[in-house]
């Protein structure tokens, strides 16, 4: 085994990496606490106090939008999406291969033009706030160029280190 393809092996668990994905990880379990809470202190507020939050719901709304972006990244660095399993068993190792790649190219162009556009959409929010909590609306609407942004890092890091196709022994992608 060479050592070009022992570092492309490896590069999905190097430490930038690695520090990328936890860094996800935290982001997303905040966020999914954090509207948990919201959530619980919601329902206190109406039956319990008989009052209402006004902002609670737009903040939800909103952490949700973030949860899923980070989360389709995770799922990306996870090779948990919709995936090609059903023509691994139709085709050769390196016909899974190719379709693989091929699905990973595509799924970072629609990554980059989704973010193109997000951006574009972020940047023309930029003076607006939402109408409850004040929050500036591209804070809200910066996780979609941020997540697809992350889809594509680790879509990238996946097709590299040839772990994106997920076959069943490592060492016969080194082999191939």
């Amino acid at each position: 085994m060479t050592l070009a393809k022992t570092a492309h092996h490896t590069l999905a668990q190097s430490l930038p990496v690695r520090i990328i994905r936890h860094l996800t990880e935290a982001a997303v379990a905040v966020i999914i606490a954090s509207y948990a809470a919201i959530i619980c202190m919601q329902v206190f507020y109406r039956y319990v106090l008989n009052d209402s939050l006004i902002w609670s719901e737009e903040l939800v709304r909103y952490g949700m939008l973030w949860g899923v972006m980070l989360g389709a990244a995770l799922a990306s660095d996870r090779n948990a999406h919709i995936a090609l399993e059903p023509l691994k068993a139709l085709l050769s190792p390196r016909g899974y291969r190719v379709i693989s790649w091929i699905s990973g190219l595509l799924i970072v162009t629609f990554c980059a033009i989704t973010a193109w556009f997000g951006w574009d959409y972020t940047s023309r929010l930029w003076n607006m706030t939402s109408p409850a909590s004040q929050i500036p609306m591209y804070y809200v609407f910066l996780s979609i160029p941020v997540g697809c942004v992350l889809m594509s890092f680790f879509v990238i890091i996946h097709l590299i280190s040839g772990s994106f196709a997920n076959t069943s022994d490592p060492l016969e992608d080194i082999h191939a």
